[in-house]
Formats: structure tokens, sequence, C-alpha cells
């Protein structure tokens, strides 16, 4: 049977990278995903060029989700999930259920007069950030008092154009497809686990992603305490990987780390630096060469970090165990950034078993040992960080050769 349908689970950029592959191919996508925006954690990433490229490749990042959003061959479906999957390759049917959009995308005009009445802190109702795509507020049910069971009104009184409406209800439906690409992505390992590491603790340790997401709305490094710019800075690798339970390497944070390291060092020349790490991961075209230019302004110390406490207010030293002199040390920082790895998506176990697929020992999908989009079900692929750690060059690439795979399979079916 022909159908020339492919549906892309997950709108992360290598659920998009496939999802543009095949709808340029001229194949019909379905791209869902499950929350109310696409882009996944990428499109909070800042820009980390100093007066040269830092080749992270966050710029091309809004220009791909703009593409998939408006392309006629590519339907987009948030807010929704896959419940069943039946059938075989050339014919899957898949059940989806979409949840309820409480603010119409046509009507929102992102006033913000709904988020300035909302009594809740956090506010229940919200725009996720200024590049969000759809671009509309959100309304979050579990902080909704609404949804509580209190009698709350505000945010549809105050809207000018009547876009909320709590009446909505969830939708099902079935779609027919012929392929199927799984990109759900990963999570962000939890950096509270680690409490001897302080975050959440003290205002000044932050995590890489918080990092990010400052540089991104603020363009610059300000301490969370006090808005001081910071002038002794440390960044920590390998926080959540390379122990007993996540012992792969993430691939992502030393580069993060280095380039953020440069950003920081750019816009303040005056400031201290220094990066504590296991073993550096350079690999990539031009690192190596970009490691040896950050060592001349960027202090690297082989030593794993055991304990950060509060030494004075607004300072936090750090107790490591130095491997190259063999000993203990402690030093003081304004400001601590814990590179957090790379973990599996806590549902990974939950989709595995609906679309049959296998995990790998680490927990992310699992594959044929020589192909690494491939599954144990036949016309199942994977894409991107799902399949294990990747930065965004390297799941764009990824996405892109699922789809090739989709596309090869389709053909074979007609």
């Amino acid at each position: 049977m022909e159908n020339n349908h492919v549906l892309v689970i997950g709108g992360g950029i290598s659920g998009i990278a496939s999802a543009l592959e095949l709808a340029n191919g001229g194949l019909s996508v379905y791209l869902i995903e499950r929350e109310a925006t696409v882009g996944g954690y990428a499109a909070s990433f800042c820009c980390k060029a100093t007066d040269v490229c830092s080749n992270c490749s966050v710029c091309v990042v809004p220009q791909k989700i703009k593409e998939a959003v408006i392309h006629p061959q590519i339907s987009l479906l948030t807010n929704s999930t896959v419940q069943k999957v039946s059938g075989e390759v050339g014919n899957f049917r898949v059940e989806i259920t979409q949840k309820p959009q409480y603010i119409s995308l046509e009507r929102c005009i992102a006033c913000g007069m709904c988020t300035e009445v909302c009594p809740t802190e956090p506010k229940a109702i919200y725009l996720p950030s200024a590049e969000a795509i759809p671009f509309s507020y959100i309304l979050d049910e579990r902080l909704c008092l609404r949804f509580k069971g209190e009698d709350c009104n505000l945010c549809q009184e105050s809207c000018p154009t009547n876009a909320i409406d709590f009446k909505r209800k969830s939708k099902r439906q079935e779609l027919s497809v012929g392929t199927i690409i799984v990109a759900t992505g990963f999570e962000v390992f939890d950096a509270r686990e680690i409490g001897s590491l302080g975050y959440s603790r003290y205002p000044n340790v932050l995590t890489g992603l918080d990092l990010e997401r400052v540089f991104n709305r603020e363009g610059s490094l300000k301490l969370p305490s006090n808005g001081k710019e910071p002038q002794n800075i440390a960044f920590i690798q390998c926080v959540g990987s390379r122990n007993e339970e996540h012992c792969y390497c993430s691939q992502v944070c030393c580069k993060y780390a280095m380039r953020f390291a440069r950003l920081i060092k750019y816009q303040n020349p005056n400031a201290e630096v220094a990066i504590f790490y296991i073993d550096l991961q350079t690999a990539g075209k031009g690192f190596a060469e970009f490691y040896e230019e950050c060592k001349e302004s960027i202090r690297f110390i082989r030593g794993v970090p055991v304990e950060i406490l509060e030494a004075h207010p607004g300072e936090l030293e750090v107790k490591f165990e130095n491997i190259l002199e063999g000993k203990v040390n402690r030093e003081l920082f304004d400001l601590v950034v814990l590179s957090v790895g790379m973990v599996p998506r806590k549902d990974s176990w939950d989709l595995a078993r609906i679309l049959g697929i296998n995990l790998g020992d680490e927990g992310f999908f699992d594959t044929k040992p020589l192909d690494s989009t491939e599954t144990n079900v036949e016309g199942l692929f994977l894409a991107g960080a799902c399949q294990g750690p990747k930065d965004i060059p390297d799941s764009i690439a990824h996405g892109m050769a699922a789809a090739k795979r989709a596309m090869e399979v389709l053909v074979r079916c007609k």
C-alpha cells in the first residue's frame, strides 16, 4: 500500500531537520510536539560569537523553525502526544491526543494583559519566549487557579480579543503514515541531585542551561544575587555525566563551556575564568585549535570539585581534588556554572513501549549496530539526541539522515 505521509515525533531541531528534508523531497509530514511551541532546547540557546563566529550553530535554528512552520507539506500539531501505534511499515496507524490550546493562536495578539492580571506566581499564563513559535501566550493548567477549582476569570476578562476559552477539550485523531521518525530529544540533568554543589541553594550557582537563557535574554552576565558583573567565574564539567549512573560523555559540555568562557572574557577582559575538568572533549573540526586559543586566557584545572559552600555572602568556596598535584585545594569564586549533561527523557520508557522499539543500556533509544537511525522495528527511525548526546550540527545531520532512510523505505514499499 502506497503511503507518502511520514510522522515525525518531536519538534526539536533534529525533528525539524527531518521534517524539512522529507517535505522538500515531496512527502507530506505530520510534525507533532508535546509542548506548545517548537524548537526544543536549541531554541533557547544564545549566540556565543565574540568578534568572530564561535561555530555554535545556534544561528541556524530560528531559520529552520520558520521554514518548517510555513512549509506547505508540513502539518504542525503542538500539545500532542502519541497514544497508540498499530500496523506495519508502509501502513502505520497512529492515534494521537492533542491537549486543548486555551488561547487561540489566531486571536492572540501577545499584548500581555493576561499575564499582568494573573494572580499566581509564577504566572499561569505567559509567553514562553520572544522567539516562541507559534507565537502565542500559553496557559499552564498546573498553575492556573481555575483548574484548581477556584473562581478565577481575570485573564479571560482582560483579553481584548476574546482569545481565551476555558471550555476547549482534548482532541483525538488517527493518522495514517508510511514511516515514523522519533526525534524526542533529551532532558538536562537536574543539578539538584548533587546537593554538595549547591544548585538551588546558592543564587550564584547556575547551570549551563541557565547561562544560555541569561545571555539570550540579557546579552551579558550579571550575578543573580546583586546584579553586578562577576569577576571570578568557574565552570565545572561533567555534572551528571561520567558517573556511576550516567557513565557516558555528553559531548557538548566542554564545547559550550569554552565558548561561554571566551564570550565572558570578550565582554569583560578583566574577568578570571577557570574550567574544572576530568578530560576535555575537543573533537570536531577546528575545536582542538579553539582549545589552544582558550588556554591563553582561561585556566584549565584538571580536578573534580566535590563541594561548594558560601564562605561569605556572595562568595563561593569550591573544594576540589587537583588531579595533577594529587591534593585537595580550595578556591573562591563569584559565580559557578555547572556544565550539566544530557540524560534520556523520563517518558522514553512509555514511548518505547507504545512503538515497540528498544532502549539501550543508558536509557536512550537503541539502534542497529551499523545504522544509528534504524530501530528494531522496520520503518521506525531515530533522529537526534533521543539516540544519544549530540550538539546542534550533529542533531541536524542525524535528522536529515533519518529522513533519507525513511524515504528509501517508502520507495521500497511502492
